[in-house]
Order: structure tokens, then sequence, then C-alpha cells
């Protein structure tokens, strides 16, 4: 069964949402008391509706009490915020996320009922405070107390080693949890076409390729001494 999404609010995050998640083929009710912004995106999502989603006989009537997860993204209205996730828990939806623009909000959106707690800002200025202070980083996802998965290109000292060797929970206390690797195949025409394979859960004799990206689990100042 596709899983259902409704996003409220439909801003700069909430349309980004709406449209990346429509992209990967879930079924997404777009939701914006503007009809001017619902307009834009009603091609871009499943169904895109101009109402209040403080309106609880709107809400029950487009259906959002069956989504599986429903976003609250308004971000200057608090007051709204905090009343759509109220409604959206009454109406007994399996999983509302509310978007928060302080601790105090956050706060209050748990207290009201919230499973998760989003905050934009504050996710955006982690990332590239990581960005800035690890650069030969790709990707960097904080998992909770400076605990993290990163993926990082292969250090040129541990090129064409096996995992075995390398022996890295002992020596840089982190764990390889996957392998992304650049895979040539040849086309109808002879030429090359390269597609990118995942190496799941590595096993101690994988050997780890020069153009190989690494995907890490550590704590930060332990993938912060990593060699280049």
């Amino acid at each position: 069964m596709v899983e259902r999404f409704a996003v409220i609010g439909l801003g700069r995050f909430g349309a980004r949402l709406a449209t990346s998640l429509a992209r990967a083929g879930v079924e997404v009710i777009g939701i914006d008391k503007s009809r001017e912004v619902v307009e834009e995106l009603r091609d871009q999502v499943t169904l895109a509706i101009a109402m209040d989603a403080t309106d609880e006989a709107a809400l029950r009537i487009q259906g959002i009490d069956q989504v599986d997860t429903a976003i609250v993204g308004m971000g200057r209205n608090f007051e709204a915020t905090a009343m759509a996730t109220a409604l959206l828990k009454s109406l007994r939806v399996k999983r509302v996320i509310a978007r928060a623009g302080n601790p105090m909000q956050a706060r209050i959106l748990q207290r009201i009922g919230a499973d998760s707690i989003v905050s934009p800002e504050d996710e955006s200025a982690d990332r590239w405070s990581h960005k800035l202070l690890m650069p030969f980083i790709i990707d960097h996802v904080e998992l909770g107390n400076g605990y993290a998965l990163a993926q990082v290109p292969t250090p040129e000292p541990w090129r064409g080693r096996k995992l075995a060797d390398l022996d890295l929970r002992h020596k840089h206390k982190v764990t390889i949890v996957a392998i992304k690797r650049r895979v040539a195949s040849a086309t109808a025409t002879g030429a090359e076409n390269y597609h990118e394979r995942v190496v799941d859960l590595p096993q101690p004799g994988s050997i780890v390729g020069a153009d190989d990206t690494l995907v890490l689990a550590g704590f930060d100042k332990d993938i912060e001494k990593l060699p280049r």
C-alpha cells in the first residue's frame, strides 16, 4: 500500500518537502490557506487544497484523518501550528510531525502530542557547521549526542586494502556500514556507462576501492580525525 502524507503549510519548507515526497512515489496532499500557492503546486502533488487547517470539519471532509503521516510546516503562525497539531492528534492521525521555531515551541508541541519535531533552520545550521568543520565529508546525518552517519571519500591510505586489515573499529573507533561503489557497464555502442551500487554490510574481506564512498558510523570527534 502506498503511504499517504499531508503537508500543511506550503511555504518554502512545506512546498519543497511535499514535492520531494511526491517525486518519491507516495501520495501527498498539500494544504495551504493561499489559493495562489496551492495553484502553483497543483500539478506536483497528488492533491492540493486551499483550506484552513484549523477547521476540523474541513480536515475530515478532505480525508486528512486517513493519512499515515501529517507534517505541520507552517513557520510564522505558531498558534495555527499548535491548533492544527492538536486537531490532527484528535483525529487519530497515526504520526504528526510539527515545525518549531525555537525550543519553547518544540516543548509545547510535544506536550500537545506531536510525535516528532522538525526545526529546519537549526538542522540546516548543524549540517553547514559539519560541512565547514569537516569539508572532506560528503554527507552527515546526526543520530544524537554527537554520534552520526557520515559519507566520506576513501582516504588514500585505505585504498586497495581489506577492511580486516584496516581494523577501523580498533584504530579509529568508526564502523563502515556500507560502501557506495561506481560500477562500469558497456552500452550497446561499446561506450562505458557508470552506475552506483551499494555494498550493504561489507565483510572483513571486502577491499576498499579508490573511487568508493564509505558510509561510516561513529562519533564526530573520531570522524574528524580520519585520514584525508
